[in-house]
């Protein structure tokens, strides 16, 4: 799995800039049709790397593209909510895509045959629109506790279904409605408290046998959050990406807290309804002995080199309504 992610990611340098795509996609527009279909339908058998030219290279170039795929929000949105912008941050939310429709195939089965996904956490969309090549619109929701980044995703993003929600649980689903859930980077700054009572929620919410995918920090990370604070240029790096600086201040102790099994957060929001928000890093260890009460582990994967954070990939067991 991590060597496909890894070749996948080489390709996506390599290719952006091939002819032929040039020429698949005007062979699209001449024939018609970008006219009364559904992107599934459009998209469905084309390549990775295709697909991801499209949303880059190809969307820039064509005013009938723009009109069919999502659009981004501008770059001060883009690096506060995910700490980098343009094909950088799409090429991103492309492999986290490509990760987890491949864990999700692994495991449960094609993709293609899920009823209904979500993107829990959805920001303003850079992960969600690519599965549009895989399901109906109708089958793919988000949704998202900040009420700017829901307006950008249905400002942008005329397909798929957004809903804003509370900053705690419960959500609007109803029970047993999801076949898979996907996280991205938002366990990855969750209190316990808060972590424990969204995984509740979630697995409410998932079908039985549905899949969860959760996003968390890696031990590494906790030396990312060292370095920071020692960079040169500190003060002149965006808000986003700076606030990790302020985490995990004591580097050993968290580091054995981790190795231990603990969990390992660090408060960045200390009043208000965000007081729960930080930076979070869960281990394998941790999950197995916490998670598993009421869902079944199936993987933990350590690809921070890709997706710069690990994936926990669980199931809902079958037995459960």
């Amino acid at each position: 799995m991590l060597q496909r992610v890894k070749n996948l990611k080489a390709k996506l340098y390599i290719l952006i800039n091939r002819p032929f795509y040039k020429v698949a996609l005007a062979k699209m527009i001449k024939n018609g049709s970008f006219e009364k279909k559904l992107p599934n339908e459009l998209f469905s058998g084309i390549s990775n790397e295709f697909w991801y030219w499209l949303h880059t290279r190809g969307y820039r170039s064509s005013s009938e593209l723009r009109s069919i795929l999502p659009g981004t929000p501008d770059e001060d949105v883009q690096l506060m909510f995910t700490g980098s912008k343009g094909d950088t941050v799409m090429r991103e939310g492309f492999i986290a895509y490509t990760l987890f429709k491949g864990l999700y195939t692994k495991y449960n089965g094609p993709i293609d045959q899920c009823s209904n996904i979500l993107d829990f956490g959805c920001g303003w969309g850079r992960i969600i629109r690519f599965f549009l090549k895989d399901l109906e619109p109708s089958k793919i929701s988000g949704c998202d506790p900040v009420e700017k980044m829901i307006d950008i995703c249905k400002e942008q993003n005329k397909w798929c279904n957004f809903t804003k929600i509370n900053t705690r649980p419960p959500s609007p689903y109803q029970n047993n409605t999801f076949d898979l859930i996907y996280s991205f980077s938002v366990f990855s700054h969750l209190s316990e408290e808060m972590s424990n009572s969204l995984l509740a929620e979630l697995t409410r919410i998932l079908k039985p046998g549905g899949m969860l995918i959760a996003t968390t920090r890696s031990r590494d990370f906790i030396e990312h959050c060292a370095k920071l604070r020692k960079r040169k240029d500190l003060a002149s790096l965006h808000a986003g990406p700076k606030s990790s600086a302020a985490a995990f201040l004591n580097t050993e102790e968290s580091q054995a807290d981790y190795d231990s099994g603990k969990y390992c957060f660090s408060q960045l929001v200390h009043e208000g309804e965000w007081s729960y928000w930080g930076d979070a890093a869960i281990s394998k260890e941790y999950v197995v002995n916490h998670w598993t009460q009421a869902l079944e582990f199936v993987d933990y994967v350590d690809d921070q080199k890709h997706i710069s954070q690990n994936a926990i990939v669980m199931r809902k067991p079958i037995q459960q309504s």
